[in-house]
């Protein structure tokens, strides 16, 4: 049962760290303790109870313990809000910077390395191509795929990308083709639903002209008599709007040459290629990527840290070159007071 002083002690931390401590409870790779296989899983409010009560005990074990859990963003907080007076006798502010430094320096280096492998995973994934095949990519984005491919195909280009081999395939294979084509063409319809509907009319409806009577009078044209019909003319009455003449309807895939929807073809590809490399493939499993060291270029990760090495020898190297220069530059204006100075001393006025 908690006691009244605990509950406002923990009402009293900031909300940025109380939210620290809930996102350490969602994570799945902390161990918050000991349990055999047969044990049922901690609840996420025990496990954010116990970060909680280790941060309490000792910010700096704290940080050792759960620091490589926290984003950079969180580093920040924990630096801002944790890290200052008062402190307790075994903790070292001195310590708990060095280790924020060294979870932000290992954040960038993971940060790269995701990058990298996630790029040669990319690079497998085309040679083997079925994960960037056109079928594939329209199932994952089908609202894309009919923006730049799918509304400039023709018909027979139609038929032929969504053929398969009824022979060849299994009931099974059949069925669940035609549920993906299903669900494709559901969700395509669906958007361009809500697009229809979010998107005003960009066209203006003009004002209907007034509808006036021009006088017999004005009707008249030059030379006519009195006994003459009169001759409608333009401004008598509105003018009905007539429909244009017969005009050839053409269909959107022939107002593109065969390069140019090739181009939105590539296009495409590269849109896809880009949602992959930043994550944004949601059944994809990127912590097989991720985590997947075998994916590291060495040649690369060697001329990243032979760049890093190099920048820091540059900095350290600049340091003694300032301190240099203003040293020189003292020593030379210390020369030409002592030149002038002693040139005044042996002045002759100055001789006894």
């Amino acid at each position: 049962m908690t006691t009244g002083g605990e509950a406002e002690g923990e009402d009293e931390l900031p909300a940025e760290l109380t939210d620290i401590f809930k996102s350490l409870a969602e994570n799945q790779k902390i161990v918050f303790k000991s349990q055999q296989i047969d044990d049922p899983e901690i609840p996420t409010v025990e496990k954010q109870k116990i970060a909680r009560e280790s941060f309490e005990r000792n910010r700096e074990t704290f940080l050792i313990r759960f620091g490589g859990y926290l984003n950079a963003r969180q580093l920040s907080s924990f630096q801002e809000l944790a890290v200052g007076e008062p402190h307790k006798p075994d903790e070292s502010i001195e310590e708990m910077c060095l280790l924020l430094e060294d979870f932000r320096r290992k954040l960038s280096t993971r940060s790269v390395s995701i990058k990298n492998r996630r790029y040669h995973a990319m690079q497998q994934l085309l040679e083997k191509g079925e994960y960037f095949s056109e079928h594939e990519m329209m199932q994952r984005a089908p609202d894309l795929y009919q923006e730049l491919v799918g509304q400039y195909l023709t018909e027979a280009e139609k038929k032929a990308r969504d053929s398969y081999d009824v022979r060849n395939t299994s009931f099974s294979g059949i069925l669940m083709h035609s549920l993906e084509k299903q669900q494709r063409d559901e969700l395509l319809a669906e958007t361009q639903q809500e697009e229809a509907v979010e998107e005003p009319s960009s066209a203006p409806v003009p004002p209907a002209l007034p509808e006036f009577e021009v006088p017999v009078a004005c009707r008249k044209q030059w030379g006519a008599f009195d006994d003459d019909e009169p001759v409608p003319c333009s401004t008598s009455r509105v003018a009905e709007a007539r429909p244009p003449a017969n005009i050839p309807q053409i269909s959107t895939p022939e107002f593109y040459n065969p390069g140019e929807r090739e181009l939105f073809r590539h296009e495409f590809l590269s849109m896809m290629k880009e949602r992959f490399l930043q994550g944004e493939d949601k059944d994809f499993d990127y912590t097989a990527v991720d985590d997947n060291s075998q994916l590291d270029d060495l040649k690369q990760i060697e001329q990243d840290e032979e760049d890093a090495y190099f920048e820091d020898s540059d900095d350290e190297e600049e340091l003694p070159e300032q301190a240099n220069e203003s040293r020189e530059a003292a020593s030379s204006e210390e020369d030409e007071l002592d030149i002038y100075m002693r040139h005044l001393s042996n002045h002759h006025s100055l001789q006894n």
